[in-house]
C-alpha cells in the first residue's frame, strides 16, 4: 500500500494558510465587509489551491497540475485588477496552458518504482549558464514593458515574471535546480503583495497573498529537500 503523498510538514503548511487569513480578517475592525468582499475570497480560495499545488510540486506529485491550472486562472485575474500586469501575464497566458503540458510531461518521464512522483533530473553547468543568460535578458525587456504600460511595482514584478518562466520550464522538465528558482520567486513575491497592501490602501487580499506566499516559501525549502533525493533516485 503507498502511504500518504503529504507529510505532517506539509498539513501544517496547509493549516496555517487556510487558518492565518481567516484570523487576520476576523479580528479586523472591518471583518464583516472583509467577509462580504468577493476579492478577498477569490484570494482566500487562491491561496489555498496553490499551498496544495505546491506541496503537491514539492512531492514530485503529478496532482500539482490540476491545483495548479485553476489556481493561476484565479491568481491571473486578480493580478489584472491590482495592475501587476508582468505577473497576470506569466500566470495567465504561461502558466496556465504549461500545467497540461508539464502533466504530458511528467507522464512521459515517468516516476520512481512504484511510487506516484517523478524522476527528477540536473541541469549541466553549459544549461545553467545559458538558461542564466536568458532569465536576466527576460527581465531586462519585461522591466522596459512594464514601465510602458504604468504597471505598479515593476522591478520586482519584472525579476518575479522572470523568473517564474523559468522556474515553470524547469518544473516541466522536471529538473531538481527549480526549487533554487521557486525560493527566490517566492520569497520576491511576499514582497511584491506586501508591498502592494502597504501601498494600496492595506487591502486584505493582499495580505492574503502574501501570507499565502510566505507558506509557499516554505513549502519550496522542503521541495530542494525532497528533488535532491529524487534526482538521486531516492524517495522519502
Amino acid at each position: 500500500m503507498k502511504k500518504s503523498f503529504l507529510g505532517p510538514f506539509e498539513w501544517l503548511l496547509i493549516a496555517g494558510t487556510f487558518a492565518c487569513p481567516l484570523l487576520t480578517a476576523f479580528f479586523s475592525p472591518d471583518s464583516r465587509s472583509i467577509f462580504a468582499n468577493w476579492e478577498w475570497w477569490l484570494t482566500f480560495v487562491a491561496s489555498i489551491l496553490n499551498i496544495f499545488c505546491c506541496v503537491c510540486s514539492a512531492r514530485g506529485n503529478s496532482w500539482t497540475f490540476l491545483f495548479g491550472a485553476i489556481y493561476n486562472a484565479l491568481y491571473s485575474f486578480y493580478c489584472i485588477k491590482t495592475a501587476h500586469y508582468g505577473n497576470a501575464a506569466v500566470y495567465g497566458l504561461f502558466f496556465l496552458p504549461m500545467q497540461l503540458v508539464g502533466w504530458l510531461r511528467w507522464r512521459k518521464i515517468g516516476t520512481l518504482g512504484d511510487s506516484d512522483r517523478v524522476a527528477a533530473k540536473l541541469l549541466s553547468a553549459r544549461q545553467r549558464i545559458l538558461l542564466l543568460s536568458a532569465v536576466l535578458l527576460g527581465m531586462a525587456v519585461l522591466l522596459l514593458a512594464l514601465k510602458y504600460v504604468n504597471g505598479r511595482d515593476i522591478v520586482v514584478d519584472a525579476i518575479c515574471t522572470a523568473l517564474c518562466v523559468l522556474g515553470q520550464t524547469l518544473l516541466t522538465l522536471a529538473y531538481f535546480e527549480q526549487w533554487f528558482i521557486w525560493i527566490a520567486v517566492n520569497l520576491l513575491t511576499v514582497v511584491l503583495w506586501v508591498l502592494s497592501f502597504f501601498n494600496g490602501g492595506y487591502n486584505l487580499s493582499d495580505l492574503n497573498l502574501a501570507i499565502c506566499y510566505f507558506f509557499v516559501l516554505l513549502s519550496s525549502l522542503n521541495g530542494l529537500r525532497v528533488w535532491l533525493k529524487l534526482s538521486k533516485g531516492v524517495t522519502d
